[in-house]
């Protein structure tokens, strides 16, 4: 036995509780821990005696000592993540030692055994709550850039929906739903090794780069794409009350608990290499008219609207060009899809340098990610560094480090349209700029950014100009790090200490050049910004851990934790430049400065908490959990709110009545109540703010302030309660595995921001009022289908269904409300999304067509209906509610953006040393707003339109049974919104296809080559670039296509080593 063995027990007899060393009627039980299948020691093994706090860890040669063992026959187990369990009897005398030796069998670590939750872990045996997985290897293949990524597909319940796909761009998680429709972006929480992730909450709007609409004109980078995947060991994410209650005023919206990667004290110095290049392109692109049919589509129009005989726009004039004259000149013209679009490069490298020993271990680690966008212009790279530590200070105290920064850039191009006109997202003006840079031949030019002054005082600036020439970036520089340590008191007690902090520092820039819309008559308009939060966090617990040895069990926690955030924002904007050369690097430069906008904001979380695990002989499982959360958001008579949830499991398959059956190996019910809550609204929201201003007393201007901001002194926590039952199973020894959870949630007190009566002097202010409910249901399960030795083939299959309904039950003294306009501008102005009692969160309003005005007789019941002349040719309305005229009475749901099913399927299959992998993932029942298609079907020649709306016109003479609108010149945007505009949005898609091989190098453990595909094929009826949009960030906008950054297809291969 090794010198550090016995010093490990002699430590255990120093700093046992006082005077337990000079008891009588003690023993000491001493002996070594191998591998059964190796017979080599085994280190950072656990020994305990059941029923009582003796324990000790073997040391390097697996050898351990329990002092002061009572005499008589005791229980030690023997447990160590990696390897089947142990437990023996030994006979214990006073005064002697006795020799007891283990060989623990290895086993495949997996996520069943143990799971993160709230402020600890739990064996998933013992789990009340619904907690679901993930593990690195499952989330590898998706997450390119960001963790959220990976999350798709894999966890029931979760709906991952990436509304911008442009690199590093904004992701949105649900976890059961939408609970909310202001406060916050019902996005869960994260915590990342214990520590909550915070973001600053200073938003693109305020750095100068956001329309009024909070609709983003640029790329918003997404803060978690700070985190490398490649870091991730594991993800739980906790889904009912009973797991999330833990958290209090920021579980509401679910929990995700990521656990990174961290030494093993079994091995020394150990280096892990991840390399993967891919290449990513555009899934698909919408066929437009090319030039020649692009101006005969034009003169169409006009003929239409005013007849043969005028002149019409090409070729009608003397001088002008004709369709025909084009195709000779510039044949098909200019395709700007093709001219902005590209094959990216996409590379990530990952290296490791891991290790340990019984006194500790180690993981260092660092990422290099450099993304290309599929959109020139585009790019997101990014670098960072972890480490983390881990240390026996003594065999009563441990000491664990947590320390990760990273720096990211991200080039951004606008990718969203924000209004009608000219200031219109790349991606939508791809396809509607004119396909053709001169329409006269002696102008023609070498450069392709270059169009003649016809082209631009019709069309303004083209795509390449701003892909090529608008210089944007936002940098941002993120830290993340947390101390803990634990000292054992003895007796199964435990003192937990830890401090967390982030802090993030992001720097934001954009030039517009005299060469595109929106600078040209400014001479040039820069923007430049920044922001820096800052969030500390201090955590102190008690634990009570006691195996009593006769079927009952106790973990416990409680404690307190204070947390402060603050952030401060500046932006400033400078118009009038000499010339483009420094792209408004030098803001003294230009000659019209805007007036400055900052602004900074403090909070304060103060929180006690409490739960406690019981079990009562391992078959009935009790948790009860309570957290009390202050927070200085809320106004003074409520700033403190009680979060309580209860929780009860019965292992039914350890029943006696169950061990004699050989079909079902697990079987567990578990049933949970519970609240959470939501704070998630800016500081200081509940009082009266104040502002700067000016004021003219007596001809003399002089500084005032006035107040900008209605507080409300009764502003409290939105509540979110929350019912659970599950059933969890296993049959034929496990092969087959899965759960099935129903749930309700109903949220009331809601958060709003309303809008206030112009005659108050106020824009909004924030009230609760209202409450959400929603009920869903949930299955995940998987099945080994072929199982067998290394050179046998084996195929398993996981499977996830969920179903969610949100349903509005009430928003207090308002009947209803909408949610704000899709823009300004063509048609944008429409307020399609509605908020009423019996309606979902994201149901969308407006009028139900029938069809198109065929014929005279037509024309005139149309016409009489709508109490207006109408056309031949233009779209016919219902009368919903048959009064013989149509008005706003008339409007309906016509479309709800949330998804009737979400799935997916995952096949696994391997053989020898190759392994295959494929992820299907499913979303069905949903509406989208193609906000697009308010532009298309004005079919008035204005624009280029996707060639399919042109094809399925309706014209008396050459297409009658046309579905679209007839092409006219004098056809506004139609102001009614309808259900022209929204398409279903249901979509299957092969996520991810991977295919792997083992191979084997000299002195490495381990080695992989592998080739990915992420999304390979997408099934949808979808006309857009891809279904699975979102161009809004908050909750009450959802599923609306305004052009955004379409989803790219990339082809990667990689390798893995370690050594």
């Amino acid at each position: 036995m090794t010198r550090g063995a016995v010093a490990l027990g002699l430590i255990g007899l120093l700093s046992g509780p006082a005077g337990l060393g000079a008891q009588t009627g003690t023993g000491t039980i001493t002996g070594h821990v191998t591998d059964s299948a190796t017979g080599r020691p085994v280190v950072a093994v656990r020994l305990s005696v059941v029923g009582m706090d003796r324990a000790a860890v073997t040391a390097e040669d697996g050898g351990f000592v329990l002092a002061a063992v009572p005499e008589g026959m005791q229980r030690v187990r023997a447990s160590r993540i990696g390897f089947a369990a142990g437990e023996q009897t030994v006979a214990v005398t006073a005064g002697q030692i006795a020799t007891l030796n283990f060989a623990i069998q290895p086993i495949a670590v997996t996520l069943s055994d143990v799971v993160v939750v709230g402020y600890g872990t739990q064996r998933r045996a013992d789990l009340t709550g619904a907690v679901a997985s993930v593990s690195a290897a499952e989330l590898r293949p998706t997450a390119v850039a960001s963790l959220e990524q990976g999350l798709e597909g894999r966890v029931a319940g979760v709906h991952v929906i990436q509304g911008d796909a442009a690199p590093g761009g904004g992701i949105r998680v649900q976890i059961r739903g939408v609970n909310s429709m202001s406060a916050g972006s019902a996005q869960p929480l994260y915590v990342i090794d214990g520590v909550p992730w915070v973001n600053s909450g200073v938003s693109k709007r305020q750095l100068g780069a956001v329309s009024e609409e909070n609709l983003s004109s640029l790329t918003e980078t997404n803060p978690l794409s700070a985190i490398a995947p490649e870091d991730i060991e594991s993800i739980d994410v906790l889904k009912d009350a009973s797991a999330t209650a833990i958290y209090g005023s920021r579980g509401a919206n679910g929990v995700v608990l990521i656990t990174t990667k961290r030494g093993d004290r079994a091995r020394g110095g150990r280096y892990t290499l991840t390399y993967s290049q891919g290449y990513s392109s555009v899934v698909r692109e919408i066929p437009v008219l090319n030039a020649y049919d692009f101006a005969t589509y034009v003169n169409t129009a006009y003929i239409h609207a005013y007849g043969p005989t005028t002149q019409y726009p090409y070729g009608g004039r003397p001088g002008s060009v004709t369709p025909d004259s084009i195709r000779k000149v510039i044949g098909a013209g200019t395709n700007w899809q093709d001219a902005i679009f590209r094959s990216a490069l996409v590379r990530d490298v990952a290296l490791g340098f891991s290790g340990g020993d019984a006194r500790g271990s180690y993981a260092i680690a660092g990422n290099l990610l450099d993304q290309g966008g599929v959109i020139r212009g585009s790019e997101f790279k990014r670098g960072g560094l972890r480490v983390n530590l881990d240390r026996s200070v003594s065999r009563n105290f441990q000491l664990s480090s947590n320390l990760a920064v990273t720096r990211s850039f991200n080039d951004m191009v606008r990718s969203s349209t924000i209004n009608g006109y000219r200031s219109i997202g790349i991606v939508r003006q791809a396809v509607t700029y004119v396909p053709m840079q001169f329409l006269d031949s002696s102008k023609l030019s070498n450069d392709p950014r270059a169009e003649d002054p016809t082209v631009w005082s019709q069309y303004g600036a083209n795509p390449l100009r701003y892909t090529d020439q608008v210089h944007e970036g936002d940098q941002l520089t993120r830290g993340l790090g947390g101390l803990r340590g634990v000292a054992s008191l003895g007796g199964g007690l435990s003192l937990d200490f830890s401090v967390g902090a982030n802090y993030e520092r992001r720097t934001y820039s954009v030039y517009f050049p005299r060469s595109v819309n929106e600078g040209f008559s400014a001479g040039g308009d820069a923007v430049q910004a920044g922001s820096e939060f800052g969030s500390l966090l201090s955590e102190n617990l008690v634990r009570y851990v006691r195996d009593f040895g006769s079927g009952h069990r106790i973990d416990a926690v409680g404690g307190f934790t204070y947390q402060t955030d603050k952030s401060t924002w500046n932006a400033q904007e400078v118009q009038g430049f000499p010339d483009d050369l420094l792209g408004g690097q030098v803001l003294q430069n230009g000659t019209n400065p805007q007036k400055p906008q900052s602004g900074s904001g403090k909070s304060v979380l103060a929180s006690w908490l409490g739960r406690v695990n019981y079990a009562l002989r391992d078959r009935y499982l009790f948790t009860a959990t309570l957290r009390a959360d202050g927070s200085s958001k809320f106004a003074a008579n409520n700033k403190w709110a009680a979060f309580p949830a209860v929780a009860f499991a019965w292992r039914a398959i350890d029943e006696p009545a169950l061990k004699r059956q050989t079909l079902l190996s697990d079987l567990k019910l578990r049933v949970s109540y519970g609240k959470s809550g939501n704070q998630a609204i800016g500081a200081y929201q509940s009082l009266p703010a104040i502002s700067g201003a000016t004021l003219t007393l007596n001809e003399v201007v002089v500084p005032a302030y006035v107040v900008t901001q209605l507080g409300n002194p009764n502003l409290r926590w939105e509540t979110t309660s929350q019912v659970n039952v599950g059933l969890d199973f296993g049959a034929w020894h496990n092969r087959f595995t899965g759960s099935v959870d129903v749930y309700r949630k109903n949220t009331y007190d809601l958060l709003q921001q309303i809008t206030l009566a112009g005659n108050t002097g106020f824009g909004t202010a924030w009230i609760n009022s209202g409450n959400v409910i929603n009920r869903g249901f949930e299955l995940q399960a998987s099945a080994d289908v072929l199982t067998g030795g290394p050179d046998a083939v084996t195929w398993s299959i996981g499977v996830t269904v969920s179903k969610n309904r949100n349903r509005i039950e009430s928003l207090g003294a308002v009947a209803q409300q909408f949610a704000g306009r899709l823009g300004a501008g063509g048609g944008l102005e429409a307020t399609p999304f509605i908020q009423k009692a019996g309606l979902p969160i994201g149901a969308m309003w407006g009028y139900r067509t029938n069809g198109i005005v065929r014929t005279s007789a037509d024309s005139l019941a149309e016409s009489a209906l709508q109490g207006k002349a109408v056309r031949v040719g233009d779209l016919r309305y219902r009368d919903t509610n048959g009064d013989g005229k149509l008005d706003p009475r008339d409007q309906t749901v016509i479309g709800d953006a949330n998804p009737d099913w979400v799935g997916s399927i995952n096949h696994r299959l391997s053989f020898g040393k190759f392994d295959l992998t494929a992820l299907f993932n499913v979303v069905l029942g949903n509406s989208i707003i193609d906000a697009d298609r308010i532009r298309y079907l004005s079919l008035n020649g204005s624009m280029n339109v996707p060639r399919e709306y042109v094809t399925n016109a309706f014209d008396p003479q050459t297409n009658p049974n046309g579905k679209y609108p007839m092409i006219r010149q004098d056809r506004q945007y139609d102001a009614r919104f309808n259900d022209m505009f929204i398409e279903d949005g249901s979509y299957v898609r092969l996520r991810s296809l991977q295919l792997g091989y083992n191979l084997s190098l000299p002195q490495a453990r381990s080695a992989r080559l592998y080739v990915n595909a992420i999304n390979l094929v997408t099934w949808t009826r979808y006309v857009g670039f891809d279904p699975e949009v979102s161009a809004f960030g908050g909750p009450d906008r959802p599923g609306v296509d305004q052009g955004s950054y379409p989803q790219s297809r990339l082809i990667s291969v990689g390798v893995s080593t370690a050594f």
